[in-house]
């Protein structure tokens, strides 16, 4: 069963929400204001070198709240550190306390679990000579054996000891106010939720290397399974110098490298995800339409284009590529990528709110790959579903990311798009789907996380706790909006769903006056090497 060009009836929130976009305006001083500052655990050198070895990174926000206890990395936390208080109409404090996440258990991490044990893939065939079978691909942790991975970073910079062994999330968005104008984020998000609805100051890990000018503008991230982080360039927030790049950011120095450099001379990129059984990296390529499979040394083992189901071994070589241009909406614009069980799912842009089309839907594919080698094979193409259409509307946003969670459910999330390198707000959601075994489709649960204070602010990331009731995180614009804060950047989920109401909120640059619309990015959470891998739909 595929589901047709046609709105949801929502589940959580159906009723909450109306088609009335609000008004969110785009300017404002973007000058930080003083009086919401939070506390600052170690200080920022000036510079924005990228060697690691002379300039450390700066981790900001609210000291752990657990009194004197030790922290699973030998730390201990006084819990005397605390954000400036901020009152406005004497009713709300400007900056929440505490820890966030969920409940311990599989969610944390232990030296030993943050490395895993690895294992080679090996083919189920016997040998006549008592020889055991050569091993095959793969390189994963126990708990990627399908394929998800993605290991915690290990940065020896002392200003992030802190965050070693504790659950993180990384964030990209665009580069907004100094002096947390980073592009590349880490929060830490352990420990016992905040009071909902209002900012938390989570701690934050920013290299200063970690800006525009060394990264340029990225929206999609992944990481393998030794904690290195991948980011794709983007023109979600606008044109981009360096189209072409995949960057890497070593698990263990922060140092920036060119990954890849792929064919493109403008659009840039949709999404990334690495594989650890094909030990590969699947980019979505927005100027030629191909989904690039990357080794993990920046080159081109492989290229599936959608549109005609065809492959290449290598590079791609087709005729007047790269000429600068987007590829077309439709069957030749692919943005989300994920590997699972087997498979590659993918998102199809087709229409957005600038360029709605009365008869085709946003969709969702996947296609099974030729071995453990992690090509695709056209031939096992098949869509899964269409994305809903927005409440009381006939169109809908294309899908920027998507994700299995713990117990083998599907998140997407959409970005609100005007045009090719236009980004707008308040027109995307995220959806929750399951797997019936009966009929072998993904059903819809309807729109279960909401984001944001205004309806429809998801801003394209999603991602969730690998335990089986873990909180659900996404990017998002207008997560409070004037009640009495303006917090754009993360939201956390209780897995049961609900609105910003019962969740965590995070702004992203920590200043609380001016509105960052359209500026959040993805979102990634490392796999604790001790949870249970997220399952095959079954």
């Amino acid at each position: 069963m595929v589901y047709g060009k046609h709105s949801l009836g929502l589940g959580l929130g159906g009723a909450f929400f109306s088609t009335v976009l609000l008004a969110c305006g785009d300017d404002g001083s973007s000058a930080t204001d003083a009086s919401t500052s939070t506390v600052t655990m170690t200080t920022a050198p000036s510079s924005s070198s990228t060697d690691p070895s002379t300039d450390p990174g700066t981790s900001t926000g609210n000291s752990p709240t657990t009194g004197g206890n030790s922290n699973s990395d030998g730390s201990s936390s006084t819990g005397t550190s605390a954000g400036t208080t901020q009152v406005e109409d004497s009713t709300a404090a400007d900056t929440t306390q505490g820890n966030i996440g969920t409940s311990t258990g599989t969610t944390g991490t232990t030296s030993e679990d943050d490395t895993g044990i690895k294992f080679d893939v090996m083919p189920e065939t016997s040998s006549s000579t008592g020889e055991p079978p050569p091993p095959m691909k793969g390189s994963c942790r126990l708990s990627e054996i399908y394929g998800a991975a993605g290991g915690f970073p290990k940065f020896t910079d002392p200003n992030y000891a802190s965050f070693l062994e504790k659950k993180i999330a990384i964030v990209t968005t665009n580069q907004q106010e100094p002096p947390n104008n980073h592009v590349v984020h880490i929060v830490r998000i352990d420990g016992a939720p905040p009071p909902p609805a209002l900012n938390y100051a989570a701690p934050k890990y920013r290299h200063p290397s970690w800006v525009q000018q060394n990264l340029g503008k990225v929206f999609g991230l992944t990481l393998d399974s030794a904690g290195n982080i991948y980011v794709a360039a983007t023109t979600v927030y606008g044109g981009n110098p360096w189209p072409n790049k995949i960057r890497k950011i070593d698990g263990v120095t922060g140092a920036i490298s060119d990954f890849a450099t792929l064919p493109n001379n403008g659009p840039a990129f949709g999404n990334l995800n690495y594989d650890c059984i094909s030990e590969s990296i699947y980019v979505s390529n927005h100027e030629d339409g191909r989904i690039y499979q990357l080794d993990m040394m920046g080159q081109t083992i492989s290229t599936y284009r959608h549109s005609d189901k065809t492959i290449t071994n290598g590079p791609a070589n087709d005729p007047g590529e790269p000429n600068g241009a987007f590829t077309p909406l439709g069957d030749t614009r692919v943005w989300a990528v994920q590997s699972h069980a087997g498979r590659l799912y993918y998102s199809i842009w087709r229409e957005d709110t600038g360029r709605q089309n009365a008869v085709g839907s946003n969709e969702i594919w996947s296609v099974a790959y030729a071995d453990e080698g992690g090509v695709p094979d056209p031939a096992t193409a098949k869509k899964e579903f269409d994305a809903p259409n927005n409440q009381n509307s006939s169109f809908s946003n294309p899908v920027s990311d998507l994700s299995f969670a713990a117990t083998g459910w599907m998140l997407i999330s959409q970005r609100t798009m005007l045009g090719d390198a236009q980004s707008t707000a308040h027109q995307s959601y995220t959806y929750e789907y399951q797997f019936n075994v009966n009929n072998q489709t993904w059903e819809p649960k309807g729109m279960t996380y909401v984001v944001g204070e205004l309806a429809g602010s998801a801003a394209g990331g999603v991602d969730h706790d690998f335990e089986p009731d873990g909180y659900v995180w996404m990017t998002g614009d207008a997560l409070d909006f004037y009640t009495p804060q303006v917090v754009y950047g993360l939201q956390g989920t209780p897995h049961g769903g609900g609105t910003f109401q019962i969740s965590t909120i995070i702004d992203m640059d920590d200043e609380l006056t001016d509105q960052d619309k359209t500026e959040q990015g993805d979102v990634e959470l490392p796999i604790p090497g001790d949870a249970d891998p997220v399952p095959p739909p079954q």
